[in-house]
This record gives C-alpha cells, structure tokens and sequence, in this order.
C-alpha cells in the first residue's frame, strides 16, 4: 500500500521519542516527567530487545517522527487449527500532526507488513470502534464484566490441591495456559510480554496443582472499594484457566471465601451462559430497564479482526474442516482498504474442507462486507444474523443454512491477551 509516510523499526534512542509522543497521546498512562518517559522507554526497550515477536516502528515525515506502533507476532487457535495472526497496539500519532491521516498510514503499514509475511488475520483493540470498521476490521466477541458479591459464587464440599504460583512453577504454568489456549478457539499462545507481566510485583495468582501439574489457575490484584474505608477491597480477576470442572470449582470456592474481607469479585469473561452460575447475578448498581430487568453486568465490545487476505487464509487452513459442508461458495467481499480482497473468488468445500478454485461454476454467491465477513470467519457472528441485518446477501436461498453451518463455530472466540 502506498501512504504519505515512511517506516522503519525504531532504535532506543528513536523509543524514548516514541515515548515522550505516546504519553501525549494516551494522557491516563502518567508518562508526565523525564523519569516517567525513561521508565517506560526502558520497558518497551527490553520488550523489544528480548522478545523477536514484538518490534516498535515509526511513522516519519520529512525525517521527522510523526507517529508509530508495536506490533506482534501471534500463533492463534482459529477453531482447533493454529494459524499466524498479527496485532498492533500503542497506535500513537503525534497531538500537531492529528487529522493528516497519520493513522491511517499506521493501519495500512500494518496490514502490509502482515501480508507480506502470508498473515491473514490482523487483531486490534480499537480506540475508536467507528474508525476501525471503516477499515475493514470486524467486531469479536463482546467481553462481559460482572461485579460479584463473593457469597455468590458457588462453595465447593471441601477445599484441595491450592497454592500460590512460584517461580519454580513456571514452566508448568505457561504449559497450563498454553494446553487450555490449545482448545480453546481464538486464544493466542503465550507470548513473552505476557509471562513478564503476570509475574510482575502486585500480580498474585493461585494454582490448582496435581501430581506436579498445574491443571488451572487464577491470577487476580486488589483495588479499593470505598475512599474512606481502608479495609474494603475488590478482588480483580486478571485471567482464569481451569482444565475440568473439579479445578473450575476448586478456584471459586477459593473465592467464595474471601467474602469477609472482599466487598465484589469482578470477572471480566467473554462466556454469555456465566450469570447461570450465579446465586444473584445483579452488579449492585440496583439499576432496572425495559422496565423490569435488573442490571447484571457491563458489555462491551474490544478485539477486532480482519481477514486481510481471503485467498490466502483458505489455502493456510486446506486441512481444516468447515463443520463437514460440501458446497462452491463463490464470495464477493466489498473491501475498501485492500483492493486485492476485492477479487470476487469461489471457495470449494469438499466434507468441510476449503480450496480456492477457478471457473464459473459455483452453488450459492454471497455478497457482504469484510469487517462482517471477517467476524463471521472467526466466529463472531453468524452468516444468518447477517442476513437477517441486512448486512449480508445470497443469490439462492436455499443455500442459506448451509453456508451459516460453514462458519458456524462451537464457541465464539476467546481471547485473553492484551496488546
């Protein structure tokens, strides 16, 4: 893609720029004073020096840097078959060069570099949802935030095998999360910037371990429930892993009992069945709508995707079955952004499996845009709901409910990595 600026990775030098331009750009991170500016230079300096699958660049004009980004290399569960993805975070552009389309040429770097590397799924948390669909990226799986008395979660009969995460524990413990992410359509492989995080100072996290395996775990901090009362805190829950259902109940009991100390347990969870695990679900807010209908949680939307080369993206995933279907499915995705999407193309699918084909020959065409398309291939949102929004087309009915089977996942994806 051609843009208006140039791009290159950045030194440690060109970092404590960087910085310096991002912390006024994202003004909540405190980065105010030169030491605020070198410490956190300094972090994203070693992320990057140690860490081959994060890498800063900058976005200069007329040698000067206007803006830039972290991007980083993914390997993805897409439905039981691992596939590359890449995602961009700290997408700053400098406060005298808003409005010049510096963020547009970031996106568009960012896609260009993917494609060049044969990625075809991009990921972002979006700072502006509007400005993303714009450009092709299509919504995840909405997050869920509840707000939980600790008396409301289930006690188990009796309480084992707990214990707080050690530094010996954890090798053991990134093989937990990585066996869970290895099932669990749209978690991403641990990556190096993760492991540092979770281990950092005031990050505290309970294991559930048998015979020397770690079958789950629960990393959670503390925050302040009231100003004026010292000892009422919240228990914030950063990330829950559990591989059964007895582990699963083990951690929440643990919970359970923090209730003499703990005002609310807040779980941000992307499962849309949780509040049945609840005695109440109601956040406390005490708020009621439609007219009578308590208010239970917080929604929201955050990771987007992209497909940003369909072509390529059913060649990668030839082995992966689409729920067994067999139909040609011919696709006429209206991108704006890659032109190459453009390209109407027919898509065989022989017990479920994909190729692309040549010809003229196909069973049902359907027409949509690629941030919908996108959503549907991983899972989002169904081919029918689509289709019921007016979001979507098809030139024979008929095909409807076979192709909504095709793109049709167990669950949506889950995603618990920040970036």
């Amino acid at each position: 893609m051609v843009t208006d600026s140039l791009f290159k990775k950045l030194d440690d030098q060109e970092v404590l720029e960087f910085i310096q331009l991002g912390g006024l750009a994202y003004p909540f991170m405190n980065i105010n004073t030169p030491e605020d500016v070198k410490k956190q230079a300094e972090r994203f300096m070693k992320i990057q020096n140690e860490d081959p699958d994060a890498n800063i660049y900058g976005a200069y004009r007329e040698d000067k840097l206007v803006g830039g980004m972290q991007l980083q290399d993914f390997i993805m569960n897409f439905d039981g078959t691992p596939i590359k993805a890449g995602g961009v975070g700290f997408v700053a552009v400098d406060l005298l060069h808003k409005k010049e389309k510096v963020a547009k040429d970031i996106i568009s770097y960012f896609i260009d570099h993917y494609q060049k590397q044969k990625v075809t799924v991009a990921m972002l948390y979006p700072f502006r949802p509007d400005f993303y669909k714009q450009m092709g990226f299509g919504f995840g799986a909405k997050m869920n935030q509840y707000k939980v008395l600790p008396a409301n979660l289930p006690k188990a009969k009796h309480r084992q095998n707990l214990a707080y995460l050690t530094k010996q524990d954890q090798e053991q413990w990134i093989e937990c999360y990585n066996s869970f992410a290895a099932k669990t359509h749209g978690m991403i492989k641990r990556t190096n910037i993760e492991i540092t995080n979770m281990l950092a100072p005031g990050k505290n996290t309970v294991i559930y371990k048998q015979k020397d395996r770690i079958e789950g775990y629960l990393s959670f901090a503390f925050r302040k429930a009231s100003d004026i009362h010292p000892l009422k805190n919240d228990i914030i829950i950063r990330e829950f892993v559990y591989h059964s259902l007895e582990v699963f109940q083990q951690l929440l009991n643990f919970l359970h009992t923090q209730f003499d100390q703990i005002d609310r347990i807040v779980i941000n969870t992307q499962d849309e069945y949780f509040h049945y695990l609840l005695k109440d679900p109601r956040d406390g807010s005490g708020n009621n709508f439609a007219p009578i209908y308590e208010q239970t949680n917080l929604q929201g939307i955050g990771l987007m995707y992209k497909i940003i080369d369909i072509e390529e993206f059913f060649r990668q995933i030839g082995e992966h079955s689409f729920n067994d279907q067999s139909l040609k499915l011919k696709l006429n995705i209206v991108d704006s952004f890659v032109k190459e999407n453009c390209r109407p193309i027919i898509v065989e699918f022989k017990s479920g499996k994909p190729s692309v084909i040549g010809g003229m020959s196909y069973d049902a065409e359907i027409s949509m845009d690629i941030s919908d398309f996108s959503a549907m291939a991983m899972g989002c949102v169904e081919f029918r709901a689509l289709l019921r929004l007016g979001l979507a087309e098809i030139s024979s009915v008929s095909y409807a409910e076979a192709v909504n089977s095709l793109f049709r996942t167990k669950d949506k994806p889950i995603c618990t990595t920040t970036f």
